[in-house]
């Protein structure tokens, strides 16, 4: 059991990491073309997400689902090698979408950009940080 949060934290990592570096991207191209590749999130972004997180040593798959809980987001992460989805918090700033959660080495950040269905971003996690991407999965049940 302890692998599976030590895998499912370092995701988060990861996937904050992500973020982080995504949010950066944006800030770079603000002046420019941010506005013009960058698609605004909504105020709920409800959801499925599918990540592929960079890691120092590898590549973690891993969901981050949002809900519309009374017009406010209710979301989970879900590293690939966890059974449990882990509760996370969602802020939309703009063109970026803020992941944070509480792993066993202390809180972690994903941000994520969006470009259509295409996503992009960073991970920050316990000093370590990195890139990840991923897609928004298409609502089949409508």
């Amino acid at each position: 059991m302890k692998p599976s949060i030590i895998r499912v934290l370092a995701a988060s990592a990861l996937l904050v990491a992500t973020a982080t570096a995504a949010n950066a991207q944006a800030a770079v191209q603000s002046g420019t073309s941010a506005t013009a590749t960058s698609t605004p999130w909504a105020k709920v972004p409800a959801g499925k997400y599918e990540l592929l997180i960079q890691l120092p040593d590898q590549l973690m798959p891993a969901t981050v689902t949002i809900k519309d809980s009374s017009g406010a987001p209710a979301a989970t992460f879900h590293p690939e090698n966890d059974q449990e989805e882990h509760p996370v918090k969602i802020t939309v700033k703009g063109t970026e979408l803020y992941v944070n959660g509480d792993a066993p080495k202390g809180p972690f950040e994903i941000v994520l950009l969006r470009q259509g269905s295409d996503l992009t971003g960073h991970w920050s996690y316990a000093g370590d940080n990195g890139k990840l991407t991923g897609k928004a999965v298409p609502d089949i049940t409508h």
